[in-house]
């Protein structure tokens, strides 16, 4: 398991994530992507979604759908607080998934760095 690997785990612990949501595999591995190519947030479908798809064989609107629910059920459960608590963001609607995915990357440098200092 890679540092980027454990590093998203401790982050969607801390977060409260369900790994009760299929979504939480697709989340994961989304995460890692953008944490190797940030650019990949620009071609969300097709560099993000896609890619997940096919590592876990599944379609990209799969993909998509089970991250709205996961996001859905963390926003209902402390997203709100999470966002506002641990990464000083307030937001107001649910987040898009990709902006879920955003952060929460941003969320995993974070603790990459504070650990190396």
């Amino acid at each position: 398991m890679t540092v980027y690997e454990t590093k998203i785990r401790e982050i969607l612990l801390q977060a409260r994530i369900s790994k009760a949501y299929k979504g939480y595999a697709y989340l994961e591995r989304a995460i890692f992507l953008v944490l190797e190519d940030e650019s990949r947030l620009c071609h969300i479908y097709e560099e993000v979604y896609a890619r997940v798809g096919r590592h876990y064989g599944v379609a990209p609107t799969a993909v998509e759908k089970n991250l709205r629910t996961l996001r859905d059920a963390f926003w209902q459960n402390s997203g709100f607080d999470y966002f506002k608590d641990q990464c000083g963001i307030t937001l107001y609607n649910r987040p898009f998934p990709r902006e879920m995915i955003e952060i929460l990357a941003e969320q995993v440098l974070k603790k990459i760095k504070e650990e190396q200092q």
